[in-house]
């Protein structure tokens, strides 16, 4: 029973997805910290004898020196390749907590403060992967201007209106520019990714990166199911009726396993009339066959017209990753064969790899030998 609910999650049941997730974010968070560290520890020192030589620091050396300790702590998290993701997060927060507390002392005390905005953009400008972060210190910096204002002016004149209405415009353009590009980054980054992983003709996932896919499923302790699917009757059809028909039916093959499998499934056409269907989960031996029969009569269809009528059908090879050797390639060679005896046998079938074939087609390749 929990074989089959596993199955039919129609997103794939794949216990590691969280994992990776985290250390995806791990590694992004790490190379944003990277890069904010660095502009603290390196930015700091210059501001610090900026403000002692033009006589604007007065007190505020005490917040730059927060900073400066921040960023030195962020570097040393972000650098090490053992910190874990909480650590990462908690220093991240610390320095972005540390530089606008400079940023707000230096606004409410008149002390360079369109040199301290100018740097609080700088350093939000790179934190990319912290933008919904930035947004909500962005508005308690604006908060704690109007408290601050207000604590040591009393009233606020039309300067300090001024300036807090900029600062609020300025802090959600950043947020808006930020986001954006960081849209564009990854949509970029994930189309190109999708265009070298995909077969251009029938949109399923190229060999390379199916077979890629398959290995790290192997990886895990999950039982899993390849089916090898070859065309019967292809080649009469680019023959008889033309290559553009027999593009058609690869595409409409195509859509037809999309149809009848998981978004987690790995559907691959691997050359010419070629495809591999590999399951990450499967309730039974029975189910996978009665499945694999299903796909057989789906793709089965008469193409073109009178004289030029074509059957095509499919010939299926299966084997399941107790079956073999839990490679790639014996999984591939065990379906191919189980797949080529099917067609041998008529074909429009699907079967089962068993030792049988094995055997047999070692005694044709002896006897062919000899």
């Amino acid at each position: 029973m929990w074989e089959r609910l596993k199955f039919w999650n129609q997103y794939g049941y794949q216990p590691d997805v969280f994992r990776k997730y985290g250390d995806a974010v791990r590694k992004s968070n790490r190379g944003s910290l990277r890069v904010i560290s660095a502009i603290a520890v390196i930015g700091v020192p210059p501001v610090i004898f900026f403000g002692y030589a033009t006589h604007q620091v007065h007190g505020g050396v005490y917040f730059l020196l927060a900073v400066l300790l921040a960023g030195l702590f962020a570097a040393v998290c972000a650098f090490r390749k053992n910190t874990p993701g909480w650590l990462l997060l908690a220093s991240g927060y610390l320095l972005g907590v540390a530089v606008y507390a400079a940023t707000i002392w230096s606004a409410v005390s008149y002390d360079t403060d369109v040199f301290w905005i100018g740097i609080h953009l700088i350093v939000g400008g790179f934190m990319f992967d912290y933008a919904w972060r930035i947004g909500s210190l962005q508005i308690l910096s604006y908060i704690a201007l109007e408290i601050s204002w207000r604590a040591q002016a009393g009233v606020q004149d039309a300067l300090h209106r001024a300036f807090t209405a900029l600062y609020l415009v300025i802090s959600l353009i950043t947020i808006y520019t930020l986001n954006r590009a960081r849209v564009v980054l990854i949509t970029g980054r994930e189309e190109s990714r999708r265009a070298a992983e995909t077969d251009l003709l029938t949109g399923l996932t190229a060999r390379v990166a199916a077979q890629k896919e398959i290995e790290e499923h192997l990886k895990t302790d999950e039982h899993g199911v390849m089916m090898l699917l070859d065309l019967d009757g292809f080649k009469s059809v680019n023959d008889k009726l033309g290559h553009q028909m027999g593009d058609k039916v690869l595409i409409e093959v195509a859509a037809d396993m999309k149809a009848m499998f998981r978004n987690s499934d790995v559907l691959s056409r691997l050359g010419g009339d070629e495809f591999v269907i590999y399951l990450k989960s499967a309730p039974g031996r029975e189910w996978v066959l009665e499945r694999s029969e299903q796909m057989v009569q789906k793709i089965g269809r008469t193409v073109g017209s009178g004289e030029n009528t074509v059957r095509v059908a499919a010939s299926v090879g299966i084997v399941m990753t107790d079956m073999v050797g839990r490679s790639y390639d014996d999984l591939y060679r065990a379906a191919d064969l189980a797949m080529y005896t099917a067609k041998n046998a008529g074909g429009n079938k699907a079967m089962f790899y068993s030792d049988d074939m094995k055997h047999q087609r070692e005694a044709v390749e002896s006897s062919a030998q000899e």
